[in-house]
């Protein structure tokens, strides 16, 4: 059994104790967070997801999210699910780039079987062949028996058929030149419907390790009975013996190093854009509160500029749809416009999105305030609800680690200048610095 070898508490903004954070001799770490909630959230953090894929198995951390719901040694698939259900519990997970994670929200007088049940998921899956379901060709048949395999490759079509997601897709690939983050976390039919028993068990038995897992209790709990069930029940295999998954050379890239523009086209009317630019890794706090200003600034709501000048303030718009947004990532963060527009108009789309991006190296002072007043706003809406702040608990812990940085977050926006902006601004939004995916009807030029 694992035993803790360290205990340090961490000052976590608006909450009224600090975090406990417990580390055992295997590696694995619990964060204690009370908050007054007739709820608590149990949460586990791995840190995997697309960035530890490779060509030969892409979509595999989506696909092992899907199956550590299909049963463990003690419980078979169906009774994990039934079981919370009936004590009113909410489960569900979620994979990313960066990280896949899992998670239940429950009233307090059934967080022990919760905690019991959860741990037991993430430690002794067992990846049956019968809720994986039969390899077979996803372009030639449909299997008769519809397990696990079928419904991701579902999920891998429907999202075929969105726009967005394949102006995306396009876009994402043609940012990075190698690293894992080029393909998309969902992975492909062909991969999914082909993949191994033995290889989604290798990769689950490589990353499912206790030094890579952050376990989030957020409720009001008694901390030494919390600490000492999570101790209790999370009772790692040893796995050092396997043949470990290979990986791709993860060498993080903070800048386009060849802007592309890509043109695909599909049955529609209207046309899509996106554009893309690097930034510096999430753990940079200062640049990422910074890109989310921009963002604000630039195309987030009503009052944004994009909206304003490209859609409101213009008596016949060409646009239907406008934003931005910024990605944080652990080797590298993303800032993307995106727009739905009149295909007839996409020259002048093109250069009025590129002109908006040039414009962001200067930055009023009423900019600059009302996006630090909406930051506030956000970042103390994550620790209302104790699903939000482990959410924020595990985003700190996983993707820049370490959750000391959320204690700085607002000396470190209080000092953000404009004049800092528009550094930002120029360092990673150069118009020639972003590549740009369209999706144009059949037959446009």
């Amino acid at each position: 059994m694992a035993e803790i070898t360290k205990k340090e508490e961490i000052i976590y903004p608006y909450l009224e104790k600090p975090l406990s954070v417990y580390t055992f001799d295997n590696g694995h770490k619990a964060v204690l967070a009370y908050k007054k909630s007739p709820l608590i959230n149990i949460s586990s953090w791995t840190k995997t997801g697309s960035i530890n894929e490779n060509s030969e198995n892409n979509g595999v951390s989506h696909f092992v999210e899907h199956l550590l719901f299909k049963g463990t040694t003690k419980y078979p698939a169906g009774v994990f699910d039934r079981t919370m259900e009936e004590n009113g519990g909410i489960i569900n997970a979620a994979t990313w780039k960066d990280y896949t994670f899992y998670y239940i929200n429950i009233p307090k007088e059934h967080f022990k079987i919760a905690l019991e049940m959860h741990a037991d998921m993430i430690v002794d899956a067992q990846f049956p062949k019968d809720e994986i379901g039969p390899e077979f060709d996803p372009n030639k048949e449909t299997p008769k028996e519809k397990r696990e395999r079928y419904v991701v490759i579902e999920e891998i079509r429907m999202g075929e058929d969105n726009n967005w997601r394949k102006v995306y897709k396009n876009l994402n690939s043609v940012m990075y030149e190698k690293h894992p983050y080029k393909r998309e976390v969902i992975g492909t039919k062909e991969i999914i419907a082909n993949i191994s028993q033995e290889e989604i068990s290798r990769y689950y038995k490589t990353f499912y390790t206790p030094s890579n897992i952050t376990t989030i209790a957020v409720g009001e709990f008694d901390e030494d009975e919390m600490i000492n069930l999570i101790k209790d029940n999370f009772k790692f295999k040893d796995n050092s013996n396997i043949e470990k998954c290979k990986t791709d050379e993860k060498i993080p890239e903070y800048k386009i190093k060849n802007p592309q523009t890509i043109v695909d086209h599909a049955d529609i009317n209207t046309g899509y854009i996106m554009m893309g630019a690097l930034c510096d890794s999430a753990k940079n706090l200062k640049e990422t509160i910074a890109l989310d200003l921009l963002s604000t600034i630039l195309g987030d709501g009503k009052s944004s500029r994009l909206y304003l000048n490209l859609i409101e303030n213009v008596k016949n718009p060409h646009y239907y749809q406008i934003e931005s947004c910024h990605y944080q990532f652990k080797d590298g963060d993303n800032f993307f416009i995106e727009a739905n527009f009149d295909p007839n108009k996409k020259d002048i789309v093109v250069q009025e999105l590129k002109n908006h991006l040039d414009n962001l190296t200067t930055i009023t002072d009423e900019e600059l305030k009302k996006a630090k007043k909406r930051a506030k706003v956000n970042f103390a809406q994550d620790s209302e609800l104790v699903g939000d702040i482990a959410d924020a608990i595990g985003y700190w812990a996983t993707v820049c680690d370490d959750i000391s940085l959320a204690n700085n977050y607002l000396s470190v926006l209080n000092e953000i200048n404009k004049e800092y902006l528009e550094e930002i601004a120029k360092k990673y939004l150069n118009p020639n610095l972003v590549s740009t995916s369209l999706l144009l009807p059949k037959g446009e030029k």
